[in-house]
């Protein structure tokens, strides 16, 4: 038996097995290349090795679609099997654990695991990303800081994953609104490593939030190939960019960048997530986008079990719906949520839908159909806990420029003008701030 390079025990005796996974751990936090094809190596060089099966399952859960989740399923089944065999140790069989309540929907449970495994083991860096992800998807700030922080200390600055362990932990801190550690740790992480798209994504964050927007842009171009040439991440950091033009309301620029960098894609709902919340912001602006909205809705599946699996994916594809003109595909989807969030078996993302995701759909629902008093009054109800779908700060404003829109258009400016307080005192100098004070004067 061996251990990784941080001292976890592995249940193989194959160090060019270790070695695989260990780079693919690296693309798995940097983004940089496709971690399977490590993984697929470590499995070839040892085929009774767990560990590089549950790696590729959470990578797959990570996607938070149907789809992918019942592939983790197979290779979780294929991990069970080798365990029963006696070819797991006590980490990896908790890793298994770990993994099949994340993919049966139980992610408070699955989280819970992987904090198992970090008491134990805290250079766990399968456990800490998969918790960092589900954290964010679980709209959990105030874990997807501390959970990093009760690690940080056993860490050190030799190692060179460690920059990423960083990048995590200043990503969690700008989500708590600790701005100023949040830039401590994420530019730390780049002197270290300087190709570190999480750290850069972390800075951007909180330029974003602080209404930094000459900044936040001067920052992403300066570095841009540090993190945007061949890198997984990078359509999400265009995305920022983006959203820096857009508070100086540069739509032009913003719209050209969409065109140039967001529009094109893979097939992942992350992606469609971004295209469908830059379209929706730009059309709020009064942008016309031609048939960019026709294409973004024809990315999203039209079945079943797709539509209520994650309900921060169904809002935005019913952006897509909506802008396309398509509000009858839109109601299907606020349908198919209800739906599964009454299925005991839809485990906690069930729950998220039916206490954000429902609401929030017809919200938009009502918006389409110009009921706009109705669609303020959906969304004012469901603002204040909208964090429990997941998604971050700057995301979720999605939410709150849309209520900001459908007030002015209820003739509630009274409201609108409350609303926008918050604003003023974030964002003061903002161009879209000032755009959004005129609307409702």
């Amino acid at each position: 038996m061996l251990s990784d390079p941080r001292g976890c025990p592995v249940s193989t005796g194959v160090a060019s097995a270790i070695a695989h996974a260990e780079h693919a751990q690296w693309r798995m936090l940097s983004y940089f290349g496709d971690p399977f094809e490590d993984l697929d190596a470590a499995v070839q060089d040892d085929p009774a090795w767990t560990l590089p099966l549950i790696m590729k399952a959470n990578c797959l859960l990570s996607a938070a679609e149907f789809a992918p989740t019942q592939q983790a399923l197979a290779l979780l089944d294929q991990a069970r099997e080798l365990s029963a065999r006696g070819c797991a140790n006590a980490r990896e069989r908790d890793h298994i654990a770990a993994s099949a309540a994340c993919a049966a929907g139980q992610w408070r449970t699955a989280c819970d695991l992987w904090e198992r495994i970090l008491i134990q083991y805290p250079h766990d860096l399968v456990a800490l990303l998969a918790a960092h992800l589900f954290d964010f998807y679980r709209g959990d700030s105030r874990n997807l800081q501390r959970r990093v922080t009760r690690v940080l200390p056993a860490w050190s600055e030799s190692d060179p994953l460690y920059p990423h362990v960083l990048a995590l932990h200043a990503f969690g801190l700008e989500e708590c609104n600790h701005y100023d550690r949040a830039l401590e740790s994420a530019h730390a992480a780049l002197a270290l490593q300087p190709r570190e798209p999480w750290a850069v994504h972390a800075i951007a964050h909180v330029h974003e939030m602080r209404g930094e927007y000459d900044q936040g842009a001067a920052f992403l171009q300066a570095r841009t190939q540090d993190w945007a040439p061949d890198n997984g991440f990078a359509f999400h950091n265009w995305w920022h960019l983006a959203l820096f033009q857009l508070e100086r309301m540069d739509t032009a620029a913003a719209l050209a960048l969409f065109d140039e960098r967001i529009a094109e894609g893979t097939d992942l709902a992350l992606q469609h997530v971004d295209v469908c919340a830059m379209l929706w912001r730009l059309q709020l602006l009064g942008v016309d986008v031609g048939d960019r909205w026709q294409q973004a809705s024809a990315r999203w599946p039209a079945t079943v079990p797709d539509r209520g699996y994650y309900a921060f994916n169904d809002f935005h594809a019913a952006l897509a719906y909506i802008g396309a003109g398509k509000p009858e595909q839109a109601r299907q989807v606020l349908q198919a949520v209800q739906q599964r969030s009454a299925q005991p078996e839809a485990g906690e993302p069930g729950w998220m839908a039916a206490e954000v995701g429902v609401p929030l759909l017809r919200g938009l629902v009502q918006y389409a159909e110009a009921d706009f008093a109705g669609a303020t009054e959906q969304l004012l109800g469901v603002r204040e806990h909208s964090h429990r779908f997941g998604g971050s700060h700057a995301q979720r404003d999605i939410i709150e420029l849309t209520l900001l829109d459908a007030a002015v258009r209820a003739g509630r400016k009274p409201l609108a003008r409350h609303l926008l307080n918050e604003r003023l005192l974030t964002k003061p100098q903002s161009p879209l701030t000032e755009h959004w004070a005129r609307r409702i004067a």
